[in-house]
């Protein structure tokens, strides 16, 4: 079986595994890592290179900082102290988008959205709007900050990896450049008429997301609930 076969089968099972999620995608990952080694597609120097990458610490670094800064509850705290301020529906959109992009932009962009969306859902649940008009502002925030710096979104990083085998790389907040104006492009954009688009919906099953006990977080002074 020729080396190409071999990695496209290879890269078809790491795409199934990492749609079912049978597995921990850490161990897809390493999986393929070493099958690609057992097999001679790749040496043993060339498969674990990315282990010692110099890119590949700094991420694993930030996200220690960023996972400090929600196991404080400082993260949430500060999405708090921002939407305290917002007395309508469009305000709290704007805030939660500012906030949310910015802390993706400085922490990972995934982190970010998965420990807010909880907190969102508290300020939804106490203040009376649609969780669904809220949610997917947050997300649209958390994907554009993402690109305000190298370690916001995994993809950054990837090409970064690519740009050091050619002797060149970006500046750690180089990539603010493009990614600030379509930031604020995309905050002005649902202040102005996004906010008019969304969804008005909540879900149908409350297991998914019990609003009551969330509440009762909020009221029992939950950080990011204020």
């Amino acid at each position: 079986m020729s080396p190409s076969t071999i990695t496209l089968l290879f890269l078809l099972f790491a795409v199934v595994m990492f749609v079912l999620e049978k597995i921990p995608l850490g161990v897809t990952s390493m999986i393929v890592c070493i099958g690609l080694t057992v097999t001679g597609v790749l040496d043993v120097q060339t498969a674990f290179a990315g282990f010692i990458d110099s890119n590949v610490i700094l991420f694993v670094a930030m996200f220690i900082v960023g996972g400090a800064l929600f196991e404080t509850g400082m993260a949430n705290k500060i999405g708090g102290i921002v939407t305290r301020f917002a007395k309508t529906e469009r305000m709290l959109i704007v805030a939660i988008m500012v906030i949310v992009g910015l802390m993706s932009g400085v922490l990972s962009n995934t982190g970010t959205a998965a420990v807010l969306i909880p907190a969102v859902i508290g300020i939804a649940a106490k203040s009376g709007y649609k969780r669904s008009k809220l949610l997917m502002p947050l997300v649209f925030a958390a994907a554009m900050g993402g690109n305000l710096s190298l370690i916001g979104a995994p993809g950054n990083m990837i090409a970064q990896s690519a740009l050091e085998k050619i002797n060149l790389k970006f500046g750690f907040f180089e990539y603010a450049i493009v990614g600030m104006p379509i930031l604020i492009a995309g905050i002005l954009f649902y202040a102005t008429i996004g906010y008019k688009l969304l969804p008005e919906c909540d879900p149908k099953e409350e297991e998914a997301f019990d609003t009551k006990k969330i509440l009762i977080k909020c009221q029992n002074g939950n950080s990011g609930c204020h």
